[in-house]
């Protein structure tokens, strides 16, 4: 089965949220142990695996992603306003 965008966009999001909950519970760890013993600094391994590893499946699934963007149509007062900002006539040359 071939997943759609949606499911693709679902799972780059969902790697995104674990990868920030990985690197809150690392901050978090480094907050609470300002001084850790050498048992403590095997749980700050872990969390680095589990980043590494939520790091590594983001990458795999972003690596064929295309970007898509959309253009809406802006009505034409809009569009007026954009070309006469884009002269660049400065408020003093107004006057």
């Amino acid at each position: 089965m071939i997943p759609n965008d949606t499911d693709a966009d679902n799972r780059i999001l969902k790697y995104k949220r674990m990868i920030r909950k990985s690197a809150i519970n690392i901050m978090a760890w480094l907050e609470n142990n300002p001084n850790p013993t050498e048992e403590q600094l095997k749980k700050l391994r872990e969390l680095k695996g589990e980043i590494n590893d939520r790091i590594f499946y983001y990458c795999e699934n972003i690596k064929d992603w295309e970007k898509h963007t959309t253009t809406l149509e802006l009505p034409q007062p809009v569009l007026e306003h954009q070309a006469y900002l884009d002269k660049g006539i400065s408020a003093e040359e107004e006057e």
